[in-house]
This record gives structure tokens, C-alpha cells and sequence, in this order.
């Protein structure tokens, strides 16, 4: 099950994208109310018994409207292309194949080679990281975007693996970055692991159709 949680984005502000979102959402808000009031005033004239006063539609609706702009920016807006390219963040959503290889470690001789899949779940808020391979899962736990300009955006995260049963390996806990280049459709990254488990390699991920 997914365990998405926050992650921060190097130079980007979403307090300032807060502000613009609550100046759109009070400006619906207020839209709103002055058309819901005109249509009670209206709907007085033919139904005189039932009267609501207009102060009563203000703070409902404005609560209201920001709870789905918010929600609509978080799950969809922010990866419109327009919007990313504003706020400068990459939508790495989707489902990556992963070619790793070990270079050192005190358990797995250098120069192993292993595969696996890479399932990225992300909304303005929040992200998810799972590398699924033949012998372990991992799942991340806490992550950092950066834009690095010509070359393109750098995830880090922080993860802990757990192996499947039977395998010899210890669960343990290890730190992974991946640089993403400007058509995200690839990656490139190193990885490595501590306690439970002392090795470390690299990673190349290519994004599925």
C-alpha cells in the first residue's frame, strides 16, 4: 500500500504558490456568493416565506472553494506543462525500469548486476518511491527535488528495504540519488546502504510507456 509522504523542492516556494491559490480561490469564492445571493433575491420574489441572509454564503463557500482549488492543484493542475514549467517542478509519475549494478560493499561481490521497477506516485505535495527487484522492496521515506539547469532534476531520497522471505539478506536502510534528464524519460543515479546491509552501486532507469 502506498505510504506517500512530503517532500521538499529546492527553490521553489509553496507559500507563494499558497497565496496565488488563495487569491483564485477567494476570487471564485466571491464570484460565487454575489451569484448565489442574486438568485435567493430572485427566488424571494416568487417564495417571500423563505428568506437566507447573503453574510451566511461567504464563509461557506469560500472554505469551500479553496479545500477544491487546493485539491485540484495538488492532484492535477501542477502537472499541466504551462504550470510545471512556472513552478519548476518535474511530474515523475510512472512506472521505471531499473538496471543496477553493485561497486562495493562487503557483501555482494563488485561488479553485480541487478534489475528491477521503479514506481513513482507523486502530486504537488506529496511522493512516493517503490523499487521492487527479485529479491527485496524498498520504499522511500523522505525525498528532495533540484533543479540542476542543463542538466535536469535531481531526486533524493532516503528509503528502507525489506528483503522477501527467504532471501539471506538483512532489512536495512539506505540514501539514493537520481538525476532525471530534461525529457524525463531517463535516469541516471547512486545508491548505497547501511545498517543491515554495507554496499553501494549505481543506477540506470529508463520511464515505461
Amino acid at each position: 500500500m502506498s505510504a506517500d509522504h512530503e517532500y521538499s523542492v529546492i527553490g521553489h516556494s509553496r507559500a507563494v504558490v499558497g497565496r496565488y491559490l488563495g487569491t483564485v480561490a477567494a476570487a471564485l469564492a466571491a464570484a460565487g456568493a454575489v451569484a448565489a445571493a442574486a438568485f435567493l433575491r430572485w427566488f424571494d420574489t416568487l417564495h417571500t416565506s423563505v428568506t437566507v441572509p447573503d453574510v451566511v454564503l461567504w464563509p461557506v463557500t469560500a472554505a469551500a472553494v479553496f479545500a477544491v482549488v487546493l485539491t485540484a492543484f495538488d492532484k492535477l493542475v501542477w502537472r499541466w506543462p504551462l504550470v510545471r514549467r512556472f513552478i519548476g517542478i518535474p511530474d515523475l509519475n510512472g512506472v521505471w525500469t531499473v538496471d543496477g549494478v553493485t561497486t562495493g560493499g562487503a557483501e555482494t561481490p563488485l561488479g553485480t548486476g541487478w534489475t528491477g521497477e521503479i514506481t513513482i506516485s507523486q502530486s504537488w505535495e506529496r511522493i512516493w518511491v517503490h523499487l521492487r527487484t527479485p529479491n527485496s522492496s524498498s520504499r522511500s521515506k523522505a525525498a528532495a527535488l533540484m533543479r540542476e539547469p542543463g542538466v535536469g532534476h535531481c531526486l533524493m531520497y532516503s528509503y528502507r528495504n525489506e528483503p522477501r522471505m527467504g532471501e539471506p539478506m538483512q532489512a536495512h536502510v539506505g540514501y539514493a540519488e537520481l538525476v532525471f534528464d530534461e525529457s524525463l524519460s531517463s535516469a541516471d543515479g547512486e545508491y548505497f546502504n547501511s545498517k543491515g546491509r554495507v554496499s553501494f552501486g549505481r543506477m540506470n532507469l529508463k520511464r515505461k510507456s
